[in-house]
């Protein structure tokens, strides 16, 4: 068990990091002119150990730097119904229908989380040729400039870190146990799975033009044919897949009381 000693010296550096993280914002806002690297700053100490309380500060902030109630808003929410660690999957059903919903009214478009990372792809290129983006068809659809798509990435990120730092269920973990059961314990190989696998993912996304969120799920919001036979082939691909990558005969679903 750590020290006394060790658990105050731990405490104090922590409230001087927090103190120079809060600072470099600050530093930054007035050299930008522009109090959003503060606010991100506020939030990063925030976030560290979440409580209800610190969840609709945050709210306050961004309300009060976006000038509208939703962040607020969207923070109550958070705070009473963001603390489980599991959902089951007709709440959460109900809670991303809602999402999709609040999507088509504050940005008049649907989820679609790929589409970011395509934009990204067209910004790099800008960057390192310009002319190559004018002359390219492709790169005519995804604008070389930051949309909601890339604030919708991080919007996930931090997000999915602080819902699971609120309800008490973030680890940090370079193999999962289910990957340790069939492929081993090597770090490297899950990684090289894991790369190639992104790459795949996201061709795929581009040429069916849309990905899970995007196709699928705003898909069969819309009642879009395309949606409906997205979701029967990513299912029964998805259990064929399981089957045979992981080597089992057996797939369980299992519902945890906490």
């Amino acid at each position: 068990m750590p020290s006394t000693e060790f658990k105050e010296k731990y405490k104090i550096s922590t409230i001087i990091t927090w103190v120079v993280v809060i600072i470099a914002g600050a530093g930054l806002s007035f050299y930008l002119k522009n109090f959003l690297p503060v606010v991100v700053a506020i939030s990063i100490v925030l976030m560290i150990n979440p409580k209800w309380w610190t969840i609709i500060i945050m709210g306050f902030l961004y309300t009060a730097y976006l000038h509208s109630g939703w962040p607020l808003l969207a923070s109550i929410v958070f705070s009473v119904v963001g603390k489980p660690k599991r959902w089951w999957p007709i709440p959460a059903g109900i809670a991303f229908a809602l999402t999709e919903v609040f999507s088509f009214y504050l940005s008049e478009r649907p989820i679609g989380i790929t589409r970011g990372y395509t934009v990204m792809g067209s910004i790099a290129t800008y960057l390192i040729s310009p002319e190559h983006v004018n002359n390219v068809e492709y790169w005519g659809i995804y604008e070389p400039k930051v949309d909601w798509t890339i604030a919708l990435i991080l919007g996930t990120i931090l997000g999915s870190f602080l819902s699971s730092k609120y309800s008490g269920e973030f680890k940090l973990f370079a193999v999962p146990q289910l990957w340790k059961q069939s492929k081993g314990p090597s770090v490297t190989k899950r990684w090289i799975y894991v790369f190639l696998a992104g790459i795949v993912m996201g061709f795929a996304a581009r040429i069916a033009g849309g990905c899970v969120s995007g196709l699928l799920i705003s898909g069969v919001i819309q009642l879009a044919p395309s949606g409906f036979i997205f979701m029967m082939s990513l299912w029964i691909g998805g259990v064929i897949t399981s089957f045979l990558f992981y080597r089992t005969r057996t797939l369980a679903v299992k519902r945890e009381s906490d």
